[in-house]
């Protein structure tokens, strides 16, 4: 029977209902929630502050101790809600020391997004290192200082705890020039990589850029995305990705939100911004595919692309499933009356669509065609 203990500073335990985002769903066989704001689900006025009560250290080490012990059941998942730039302080890591949990999930406070997630690479834990596995991280900031000019000699902005994690989820809006993922001495074993909001296209061409064994060990990438033109470099640098140094990756999961221009793109951005030629540059390795992306008039003339790549049996020869839809954006559907001509477009685009997933329907074995996958689901990996 999975355990739940929750832990909290101020006040009586609250129960929560999160489910944990492990891969695959798995539900750990025991769960340590430490609730830092006490009161799960109504945002706190101020920062939450540092415990300070001696006592709440004190049942953190004793529910680990007791876990260890004969007919306990030992901890594999550690959730600690409401972190801030300072939260968990020393003494919450230090308190967690002999904890050997395989997956680690750090949610922040709505009013200041960030984590103190580098205080465990401070803490000389007993065992050497937690065995972590997978990691979820809801914040916008961290610890990196991107800087252009320095190339791939950045700053490390995770400790080396985290160099062995196989799956990292970046949620919350995070940012490309903190929270790029290269711990100390550059990720070992990275297979999971989801990156939703914020700045994911930059974090993701960081993050390749300071850690080349990706290349190797990738095997699951999923982004939800708007991309401004400002971002078309990173754009192709996941394209080179793709096309040029993915060795191992199976599945891709992408989003594309219609962006909302306030000048004319360039012609020299136009085909990034719109995430365009993307079905020539997909590795053949892919067993499953997921796109959702804008119904505009620039990926309508793109379906072609995808339609022709569609049509030769070695294309993506692997593929097992396939999702792909393209939506109105939110403003469209708001602000505007749809016209005749936009009905035409929109009814052409999905017999396009209609088009391209009956080609792989057809393939021998049949590719199996499914909804593509939403922000929120997104957060939840696969399993490996």
């Amino acid at each position: 029977m999975p355990l739940r203990t929750t832990l909290c500073p101020t006040t009586a335990p609250s129960r929560h209902s999160f489910q944990l985002h492990t891969p695959g769903g798995a539900i750990p066989n025991h769960e340590l929630f430490i609730d830092l704001e006490g009161h799960m689900g109504r945002r706190p006025i101020v920062l939450p502050a540092p415990p300070e009560d001696p006592e709440f250290f004190l049942s953190i080490r004793d529910v680990i101790v007791k876990s260890k012990q004969a007919g306990g059941t030992p901890i594999d998942a550690i959730h600690i809600s409401f972190c801030s730039a300072e939260l968990p302080d020393y003494r919450i890591w230090e308190a967690l020391e002999e904890a050997e949990p395989s997956h680690l999930e750090l949610s922040t406070t709505d009013m200041y997004q960030r984590c103190n997630y580098g205080g465990l690479g401070k803490v000389q834990l007993k065992s050497g290192a937690w065995p972590l596995k997978s990691m979820y991280l809801d914040g916008s900031l961290g610890d990196g200082d991107w800087e252009e000019e320095a190339g791939r000699k950045q700053p490390a902005s995770f400790p080396a705890c985290y160099a062995g994690l196989e799956t990292l989820i970046l949620d919350g809006g995070p940012s490309g020039d903190s929270l790029y993922f290269y711990p100390e001495g550059g990720a070992t074993n990275l297979k999971s990589l989801r990156i939703l909001e914020g700045e994911p296209l930059a974090i993701f061409a960081r993050t390749v850029d300071c850690n080349p064994k990706i290349a190797e060990t990738l095997t699951s990438l999923a982004i939800a995305c708007t991309v401004q033109e400002s971002e078309v470099g990173f754009v192709r640098r996941m394209k080179k990705f793709f096309k040029q140094e993915a060795r191992e990756l199976e599945v891709v999961e992408l989003i594309v939100e219609s962006p909302r221009f306030y000048e004319p793109i360039s012609k020299e951005g136009y085909e990034d911004v719109h995430m365009l030629g993307l079905a020539k540059l997909l590795p053949n390795t892919l067993t499953a595919f997921s796109f959702l992306g804008p119904a505009n008039f620039a990926v309508l003339k793109d379906m072609d692309n995808w339609i022709e790549s569609a049509s030769s049996p070695s294309w993506l020869a692997n593929l097992k499933k396939i999702g792909f839809k393209l939506n109105q954006s939110y403003w469209e559907t708001r602000n505007n009356p749809q016209t005749k001509e936009r009905t035409a477009e929109l009814e052409l685009m999905e017999k396009k669509v209609e088009i391209f997933l009956n080609l792989l329907r057809q393939r021998q074995p049949p590719v199996e065609v499914i909804q593509p996958r939403g922000p929120y689901q997104l957060a939840y990996p696969i399993a490996l």
